[in-house]
């Protein structure tokens, strides 16, 4: 028996064998489904977003590489698990998995494999600072970079995500 599926027009609920994706009534709209699906595909994200050039491709390599890889184990060990920005502020996160760069590798590529850039975070704390890199270094897609030779130490991060933190929770 054939594999079959839902036609793919919208509202349209006629059953298609595969691999055709729309039924008679809507095959004109098959070429026009699968160019819009190929736009969102991660193929097409990381050809044109994520390696959208040489040192982005290579900051991505380099997360996948076992260097980073052991690096952040050392880090995570070393940190007990625990996040280092939360603990400037006196808070015990334990449990935390995440290995972040104080100094941004895009701002400062030389530091990447720094033991003393890296600190254990947790995921608040990670994607707080993470939007505070873009709004201070100017980090992230499509940004232009800016205070490049700004570094700031793990205690100044935790007070700048605290202060985000008191921002959200005020009314």
């Amino acid at each position: 028996m054939p594999q079959v599926r839902q036609c793919k027009y919208i509202h349209c609920h006629t059953l298609v064998e595969q691999p055709d994706l729309c039924c008679n009534k809507h095959r004109q709209y098959e070429a026009e489904y699968r160019a819009r699906r190929e736009t969102y595909s991660r193929t097409h994200y990381n050809k044109r977003v994520r390696n959208r050039s040489e040192e982005k491709r290579e900051q991505y390599q380099f997360y996948r590489s076992a260097t980073w890889s052991a690096l952040r184990l050392k880090v995570l060990e070393r940190d007990n698990y625990c996040c280092q920005y939360c603990k400037a502020l006196g808070i015990v996160t334990a449990n935390s998995k995440i290995g972040d760069h104080v100094t941004p590798v895009e701002i400062a590529p030389e530091l990447r494999t720094d033991l003393n850039n890296i600190a254990t975070a947790c995921r608040k704390c990670d994607n707080i600072k993470r939007t505070l890199e873009q709004q201070i270094y100017g980090t992230g897609q499509g940004r232009t970079h800016k205070n490049v030779t700004l570094r700031m130490t793990i205690a100044e991060w935790a007070r700048l995500i605290q202060n985000f933190k008191d921002e959200r929770e005020t009314p």
